[in-house]
């Protein structure tokens, strides 16, 4: 998904016009529509005010593109090279990732993962909305990537 459908998805779901997100940051309605479209693309500064504006992390609206599963065992092992200790396990019933506890980035993947769990099962069990948990994946689930939790 790209950038231009991820500020679409976060400004939808936080119950925004693009008239009101251009009003939160400054900028014209055609100019958020642009951005929507692919048109053009909004430079690192606009990224930051949507973001706030939407009450998510700039991060969240990244253009990351998984199509494929070549693409999605990339970012695999993209993960694995970093360090976050991302490893395929074979299991009586089929192959899962796992993290290596002994990996420089586990103990953050590990909250993370949990967290993740935590959510999902939230929202099946009721608990949790479809737009609160769209809520939550668009901010990453509160994740603070310079700390030891949640942001706060």
């Amino acid at each position: 998904m790209g950038t231009g459908e991820r500020i679409r998805k976060a400004r939808n779901t936080a119950g925004m016009t693009q008239q009101q997100l251009a009003d939160a940051i400054g900028k014209t309605k055609s100019a958020i529509a642009n951005y929507e479209k692919g048109d053009r693309t909004p430079d690192k500064a606009t990224i930051a005010d949507i973001a706030a504006a939407l009450g998510i992390l700039p991060e969240s609206l990244k253009n990351r593109e998984l199509e494929t599963v070549a693409d999605a065992l990339d970012a695999l092992l993209m993960m694995e090279e970093a360090g976050f200790g991302i490893e395929p396990v074979e299991t009586k019933n089929g192959i899962v990732i796992a993290v290596d506890p002994n990996a420089p980035h586990a103990p953050k993947m590990v909250m993370a993962l949990e967290k993740w769990n935590e959510q999902r099962k939230a929202l099946r069990g009721g608990d949790m909305s479809q737009v609160e948990y769209a809520l939550w994946r668009g901010d990453f689930g509160g994740i603070d990537e310079d700390g030891a939790g949640e942001r706060q």
